[in-house]
């Protein structure tokens, strides 16, 4: 698996030699469970600059609401560098440290969010599993 780190710089068209294919991972992506009380209700997947963000919004519990955009990790199959298919986003929110990893399986983001709180103790971290399905067309 290669690892891809974005950087922001001007949406490329076309994209840069080099770079992997992000479209399969682009749009608006909305968590299946919608009842849903640990990890993200939403991720906007663009492309911004030279690189991808992900905008997340929360599901409620210690989170915000909008967890705000941050650039993501790409990884891309072994053999495939040309085409992205997962990504890894850090937010950072007051005493919460919530990574998202994503992958795109036959039309589906399958997600991982794990929060870590720190600071006073109170509270416990935790770990969820989550399916989104795109909400519209590819950002």
């Amino acid at each position: 698996m290669t690892t891809r780190p974005t950087a922001p710089s001007g949406p490329p068209t076309p994209r840069p030699p080099g770079t992997p294919d992000v479209s399969a991972l682009l749009g608006h992506w909305v968590n299946t469970d919608r009842h849903t009380a640990k990890g993200a209700r939403l991720l906007s997947v663009m492309r911004q600059d030279e690189g991808v963000y992900v905008r997340a919004f929360g599901a409620g519990g210690p989170q915000p609401g909008d967890w705000g955009a941050a650039p993501a990790v790409l990884y891309t199959p072994p053999g495939t560098p040309s085409v992205a298919w997962a990504f890894r986003v850090v937010y950072d929110i007051g005493a919460l440290r919530t990574v998202v990893c994503a992958y795109h399986k036959t039309g589906i983001l399958v997600a991982t969010t794990a929060t870590v709180l720190s600071g006073d103790g109170a509270g416990a971290d935790h770990w969820a599993r989550s399916f989104f399905h795109r909400t519209e067309a590819r950002a």
